[in-house]
């Protein structure tokens, strides 16, 4: 990449009781878009650029030193603006229209369409929107400009990034401000607050916008809000700030509205591979960086370059608007302007059997409590888990004996016991969005019964899901306990393991042959020629591999 020269320009004092104002540091970068431009055009013209060193309020420098160093170790805070994104290149990057190979992520609007209609069309058909009209009505769009935040948030601390130990680097807000009007990175700081609840003053963030009623359920509100897994963000991107392409935890869907600013989305459908889809092989580590201002710049155009048939999709989201990205789809975000944004992910009827499979996998602790306070609020959620449990002979982590694991035989749905004591009473649950009144005619897509094309007869009913088999239990006597049970399975496993036939015996030190071989015949060889046979006189390796073909 270009070089970077520093020249910082000083003054002698006029006096020792007067000494002249600190200069700002003047920074020379090259701009190498040879690199860069998808346009082919090339040259390598030096940019001169003022960054300033002093900020308005005299603790900014420090808290920004201490939060750079904490999220990225491995750079010196000087090199955060190396590349040049923070000049003309940057501007460039931004400016930068989508090619017309990138599929337009759909749009839509509010008033033109129904929850039922949205939830069939896009939220159950896991498509990606951007909704018009949904949030005209939020005092968040006059409320909360950067003025009327400093005002009222200015001592409030934020998250702005994690150290390497997964600790939270918070900074405040004056601070964060401060920084965002004076800062030339290439990828700043990115304010990213998980649980403004826990502040006096950002808790009222949360009364100046309301969930859209396109997304009326969540259904991890049936645990207390302690155990629910983050699940709300508000942000504040300074411009080329951004996120890598992911996706969301747990399959979980989002929605993500903007307030103020502009971002650019890059979309790729789950079937993408991870590795393609974040770009991994199209960058080098030695000289580049993977950035969402880089990522757009140079990784993406690569990509599609080198995998032309990969869809890929993109659109801009401006104020005002909201944009819904269904669980598993990669996705990466960057901030063209100062952004302010509030997004949050949800599980609801469209991706319920996908989020509890995962969470039953991932998060086993979780998925107990959930599934404990399912069978007490939601008891249609809570039968829709232990069928899947059935289907896929998932035991949960109370059901299992010593040494068990996850996957067996068998599903037992005697007990619920477990070694957590606490119980979630009605008041420690909020359970607006998971009996929504918006959502009320919104049938889970499991209780939908399938029909026919042609003339909307119901079909039959499909078989009943495979059941593990569980063992008998003891005739003329009250059902055996959950120990006694989990016993019987784990003696009817070894039984049937002995019973398995067992590999030959090694005997003389030899490797046992194979069962699939022991059975196999070797096929013959055909004649050979005379050419062969000289060739398997001079070479036993070649001999055999010619009768081999």
């Amino acid at each position: 990449m270009g070089t970077v020269e520093e020249n910082v320009e000083t003054e002698c004092p006029a006096s020792l009781a007067t000494a002249a104002p600190e200069k700002p540091l003047r920074r020379t970068r090259w701009d190498t878009t040879q690199e860069h431009a998808s346009n082919g055009t090339s040259s390598a013209l030096p940019m001169t650029e003022v960054i300033p060193r002093v900020f308005d309020h005299r603790r900014t420098s420090e808290e920004v030193d201490r939060c750079k160093r904490g999220q990225r170790s491995e750079l010196h805070v000087n090199e955060w603006g190396k590349y040049g994104y923070g000049g003309r290149l940057g501007d460039e990057v931004i400016a930068r229209p989508i090619q017309p190979e990138s599929l337009p992520i759909p749009r839509v609007r509010r008033g033109d369409i129904s929850v039922e209609a949205f939830f069939e069309q896009f939220a159950l058909a896991k498509r990606p929107c951007i909704i018009e009209g949904a949030m005209d009505d939020w005092s968040a769009m006059q409320e909360w400009t950067v003025d009327k935040l400093l005002q009222r948030m200015r001592h409030s601390s934020f998250k702005v990034g994690e150290d390497d130990d997964g600790r939270k680097l918070r900074m405040k807000f004056k601070y964060f401000m401060d920084y965002v009007k004076h800062q030339h990175d290439d990828s700043p700081l990115y304010l990213f607050e998980t649980r403004p609840e826990h502040d006096p003053e950002a808790r009222k963030l949360l009364d100046e916008y309301e969930v859209p009623d396109l997304f009326p359920h969540d259904f991890f509100d049936v645990v207390n809000s302690r155990s629910k897994p983050p699940f709300r963000w508000w942000s504040f991107g300074p411009k080329r700030s951004g996120t890598t392409v992911h996706n969301d935890p747990l399959g979980t869907a989002a929605w993500n509205a903007v307030t103020h600013g502009r971002k650019r989305w890059v979309i790729f459908e789950p079937s993408v591979p991870g590795r393609l889809a974040k770009g991994k092989d199209f960058f080098d580590k030695d000289t580049e960086d993977n950035e969402a201002i880089m990522y757009f710049d140079f990784i993406l155009p690569r990509l599609r370059a080198r995998y032309p048939a990969v869809r890929i999709y993109e659109g801009v989201q401006g104020p005002g608007e909201i944009i819904f990205v269904p669980g598993e789809w990669w996705h990466g975000v960057l901030n063209l302007e100062d952004t302010i944004a509030v997004t949050q992910n949800y599980c609801g009827y469209d991706n319920f059997d996908r989020v509890w499979t995962r969470t039953r996998r991932e998060r086993k602790k979780l998925a107990y409590l959930w599934l404990r306070n399912m069978r007490k609020v939601a008891p249609q959620l809570y039968e829709r888990a232990r069928q899947l449990n059935e289907q896929d002979c998932f035991l949960m982590r109370h059901e299992r004996g010593p040494g068990q694991e996850s996957s067996s035989s068998d599903s037992s749905s005697s007990s619920e016991s477990s070694s957590d004591s606490s119980s979630d009473t009605a008041d420690d649950l909020n359970l607006r969005q998971v009996h929504h009144p918006a959502g009320a005619k919104i049938v889970a897509p499991w209780l939908v019964k399938p029909t026919t094309a042609i003339n909307g007869v119901p079909s039959p009913a499909p078989p009943p899901l495979p059941r593990c088999s569980q063992p008998p239990e003891p005739t003329g006597s009250p059902p055996a306990p959950v120990e006694e049970a989990l016993a019987a399975r784990r003696k009817q496993q070894q039984q049937q393991k002995q019973q398995q036939p067992q590999p030959p015996s090694c005997g003389d030190g030899l490797i046992p042959t194979p069962a699939w071989a022991q059975t196999r015949k070797r096929p013959h060889a055909p004649p050979q020629s005379p050419e062969e046979m000289a060739l398997s006189a001079a070479s036993p390796l070649v001999a055999e591999s010619v009768s081999e073909g």
